[in-house]
């Protein structure tokens, strides 16, 4: 009924950095802007690159339209879904009105700003500060790309005078109903009707409900019964219209349609339930950044993509992360099932106008989008950003953030609320937490603090007098890096450099490893050329290390059936932050095909697994089931390791439990093997043949001959006796005393071992406890976290394999270095680290790295905070060989351990016998 016409194309636009438009009537001007060019509406101004990637203040944008087909009985809206930031808006000359605010949308009544003709023009200004602590701005600006522009869309809408603002609908599944509420612009004149009907959204037309009522005042309510309503679920997103008409008694004179779904989201003994039942939540941050578009999605075919890979992938929630998010967007997760964790974006500092810009975003967030049944959860606030980072501390922000939570609560019972996602919580719905761990590194850790924070103090995650009522316990954020294809970067953006290369976030975001073009400077500089051959292989070796690493995180938490769900970091990478599933042009990263192995409803872990094994070793590993969907089935699991002969098979009857552990259901005793090599468990949970679930895991095995190391000689100098008698028993020579003909092995450079070196000895330095030793040279060492840890969720630990020949080693240290992976490294870059009362800046020395052959070593993102774990450092006539990997208390039970210190103290060994060689043949 009501006629629309698009204004989203083709605008005139120009930047106004003197701030001199309205003075000097820009908006009077019939020629057009001065200087201005044509863009696209939706705009944003950083995507036009060069001087307006960091262009902050005024701009203008300009355009005609036709109005023939308009009935100037009626009214004339000029409606903008979002413009960032501060819009004033002329039609004609005539100024109509000022918005502020970034996200939401806005209309202003231009029907008595039109001329006589048919042509019309519509001229806006748009004011987006630099010093913008104090507005609602997200990640834009901040960590990424800056938004500015009318970067939504614009249309005019025909109304009458007195037409249906707004609609309401509350589902009801317990009664088969729906509660609505409406507005109207005015009071309705007399005699006028509201007619109202339900329909199946994209059915046959046919009316399912229907109803009308008087229309006395501007608002009004109702309640209509759906008979056999079919329930919104991810699985069958059934939507239905709801359609309200204004009848004055001369015929219908306006009607407005919204969209709903039938769905009830509630939260009982620890579990989150939708429309009744248990529902766990499997899902991704997105943060729905694009690489051409910025914040706008390009297409609708584009956002239907991003959904089905995020389907594909086993997630059923996205964690629209401090950014209201596009409608159609929205409309597209409500058609295809996508659940929604939606969260109005954060203001950074505290102030009484930064408050209340936030709280018109977050209603008229709420406002705008509460007939969306895809959205189940609201967010306040993200880990205190707006509140200083003191939420513990100050009663004023508690009281402030309680207040917050019953205000939203009462605005809209229907969802569950976070008051502060991931960190200390007042009132909330969730107790959500984000822990940044990174595995097989930190493993060990990563069960701890599951099990003695995350779940088993669950009132920690609250301010104290705050105390936890059994809320859902939810980890809504973790992940780890994984680099990307730097070749299929350039390639789109026509072989150039994008220009977020150079990091467009603020200060604190400016460290070396935040920054893709440190990549090309040390990616040579460090040695990782030798490892990897070229930067398109370390990006697939990150990639698998990427997704070893998350399938271990996640598989602890589906292991813990207490914890209610998680929302993995991150669903696509975002510029320069590549902890994205997708990378940024939504390619999927290495092991795509596998993520729904641990990611999808019905998940079979193996547990308790010793992932190393010598020949001859007896196992008996336990299996768990993670039955998200609940469901009822009898059959197996099925399992062998890939290259042997071990398999077997557990019978498995499953009534509905959300979890299941078959205790001790893999045995086998490792097998005989030539050598020692990679293996993979493989795991099938089976029905009646048909396949419900895989998994794998790595394994190595290793013959006992491996770990002999031959008759070499050592010294042992100030090292445990137990660790002298272990080397004993594999072989070497253990002497005593600083024997020229033996290779030293110590923690203690101290300086006879230095004048030892120095006088050609060759010592393998066992620094594996770095700045804790008394006596280590000149050598510095930085201690990387060994608890939860956002810089070290992107690291990445390498190693040269040709250097240890014949000993199964992946060059991104996966599961085979299991317990060996270091705590500490040799710094060749600066960084920073955590004091009482301020970070303290330390000094990295990329002279030792460049002139020390690097055998292992480690770095952070985009090959920055480089370090070394095992580097070759000549010393006068000798050479120091210093190893921060965790070998010692592993030698002999580990095979991986053993069999790489036997190495180590080989590879020295062969320079001794090379000094002697040389000598002989001198003296000759």
């Amino acid at each position: 009924m009501r006629k629309q016409w698009s204004l989203s194309g083709t605008w005139t636009f120009t930047t106004d950095p003197k701030d001199q438009g309205e003075r000097n009537y820009w908006y009077e001007q019939k020629k057009g802007l001065p200087e201005g060019r044509e863009v696209p509406v939706p705009h944003i101004w950083q995507r036009d690159g060069g001087e307006l990637v960091n262009y902050y203040g005024t701009a203008w944008y300009a355009r005609t339209f036709q109005v023939h087909e308009f009935d100037r009985s009626k009214r004339l809206f000029l409606h903008f879904d979002a413009v960032d930031y501060l819009t004033r808006v002329w039609v004609n000359g005539s100024y109509v009105g000022e918005r502020e605010g970034g996200f939401t949308p806005f209309e202003f009544d231009i029907t008595d700003c039109l001329n006589e003709g048919t042509e019309q023009t519509v001229t806006v200004r748009v004011y987006d500060p630099q010093d913008n602590a104090d507005i609602p701005i997200g990640k834009q600006g901040s960590w990424y790309t800056r938004v500015s522009g009318i970067w939504q869309d614009v249309y005019l809408e025909e109304r009458p005078a007195i037409y249906v603002e707004q609609i309401k609908v509350t589902p009801d599944i317990d009664r088969s109903a729906v509660s609505v509420r409406y507005r109207l612009s005015a009071a309705a004149a007399a005699r006028q009707v509201v007619h109202f009907s339900v329909k199946h959204h994209l059915g046959d037309g046919a009316a399912v409900a229907a109803g009308q009522a008087e229309a006395g005042a501007a608002e009004g309510a109702f309640e209509l019964e759906i008979p056999n309503a079919v329930l919104w679920d991810t699985e069958n997103p059934h939507l239905y219209e709801l359609e309200l008409t204004l009848d004055s008694g001369n015929g219908r004179t306006d009607a407005k349609t919204e969209i709903f779904g039938m769905r009830k989201v509630e939260h009982k003994d620890g579990m989150i339930l939708l429309n009744g039942k248990p529902l766990y939540i499997r899902g991704a941050l997105d943060q729905a950044f694009y690489p051409d578009t910025i914040y706008t999605a390009p297409s609708d075919a584009y956002i239907q993509r991003e959904i089905e890979l995020a389907k594909q992938m086993g997630f059923n929630l996205l964690r629209k992360h401090i950014k209201i998010e596009l409608p159609r967007y929205l409309y597209w997760a409500d058609r295809m099932g996508m659940l929604i964790w939606a969260e109005a974006p954060n203001y950074v500092k505290w102030t009484k106008r930064s408050m209340l810009r936030f709280r018109h975003d977050l209603f008229g967030m709420v406002d705008r989008d509460y007939n969306r049944p895809s959205i189940i959860i609201w967010s306040i606030y993200n880990e205190e950003w707006g509140l200083e980072w003191d939420l513990a501390n100050d009663p004023e922000k508690q009281r402030h953030v309680a207040e917050m939570y019953d205000e939203l609560k009462a605005c809209d019972p229907t969802r569950l609320i976070c008051d502060n996602s991931g960190w200390t919580h007042v009132k909330t719905d969730i107790n959500d937490h984000h822990r940044y761990f990174v595995c097989p590194d930190q493993l060990e850790a990563w069960e701890r603090d599951l099990d003695e924070f995350v779940v088993g103090r669950p009132d920690r995650n609250f301010v104290d007098g705050y105390p936890s009522n059994g809320e859902p316990i939810v980890v809504s954020e973790f992940g780890v890096w994984g680099l990307p294809s730097m070749q299929k970067l350039k390639e789109h953006y026509g072989a150039q450099e994008p220009w977020w290369f150079i990091n467009q976030g603020e200060e604190s975001h400016q460290e070396d490893y935040k920054k893709p073009v440190t990549a090309a400077v040390n990616f040579s500089r460090f040695g990782l050329d030798r490892v990897f051959g070229s930067f398109e292989e370390l990006a697939a070796a990150s990639q698998k290390r990427m997704f070893r690493a998350v399938k271990s995180i996640i598989e602890e938490m589906r292991k813990r059936p207490v914890v209610a769900g998680y929302v993995v970091t991150e669903f696509t990478d975002i510029e320069w932050e590549t902890n994205g599933w997708l990378d940024y042009l939504r390619n999927p990263k290495e092991g795509f095909e596998r993520l729904k192995d641990f990611n999808g409803a019905t998940a079979v872990m193996a547990d308790n697994v010793n992932r190393n094994l010598w020949s001859g070793e007896s196992q008996a590993w336990d299996v768990v089931i993670s039955n998200n969907d609940m469901k009822s089935f009898e059959g197996s699991v099925e399992w062998r390791i890939e290259g042997t002969d071990l398999s077997g098979a557990v019978p498995v009857k499953l009534d509905g439990r959300l979890h299941l552990v078959l205790e001790q259901a893999i045995r086998f005793t490792a097998p005989a093997v030539a050598e020692p090599g990679f293996y993979k468990l493989r795991l099938e949970l089976l029905e009646g043949g048909r396949r419900l679930a895989i998994n794998e895991e790595e394994l190595t095995v290793s013959p006992a001959a491996a770990g002999n190391a031959g008759g070499t000689a050592v010294t042992l100098y100030q090292m445990p006796q137990s660790l002298a008698d272990a080397m004993a028993l594999r072989g070497f020579k253990v002497k005593a005393g600083l024997d020229q003909n033996a290779v030293i092995l110590t923690d203690c450079l101290d300086q006879d071992v230095l004048n030892h070196v120095y006088e050609g000895g060759q010592v393998v330095f066992l620094a594996e406890q770095g700045e804790q030793l008394e006596h280590r040279g000149q050598f510095t060492f930085r201690h990387l976290p060994e608890g939860e840890s956002w810089p070290r969720a992107s690291s990445f630990n390498f190693v040269d394999p040709a250097w240890f020949g014949g000993i199964p080693l992946q060059p991104e240290m996966g599961w085979e270095a299991d317990a060996l992976i270091p705590n500490y490294v040799v710094p060749f870059s600066d960084y920073k680290i955590a004091g009482g009362r301020r970070v303290i800046p330390l000094f990295g020395n990329p002279q030792l790295g460049e002139s020390s052959e690097i055998v292992s070593g480690y770095f952070q993102g985009w090959i920055g905070q480089v370090g070394g774990s095992m580097i070759r450092k000549s010393h006068g006539q000798g050479s120091i060989l210093l190893v921060t990997w965790r070998l010692m208390d592993h030698y002999g039970s580990h095979p991986i351990a053993t069999q790489v210190l036997n190495k180590l103290v080989q590879q020295q060994a062969e320079l001794l016998e090379r000094a002697v060689s040389t000598a002989d043949s001198i003296g000759e």
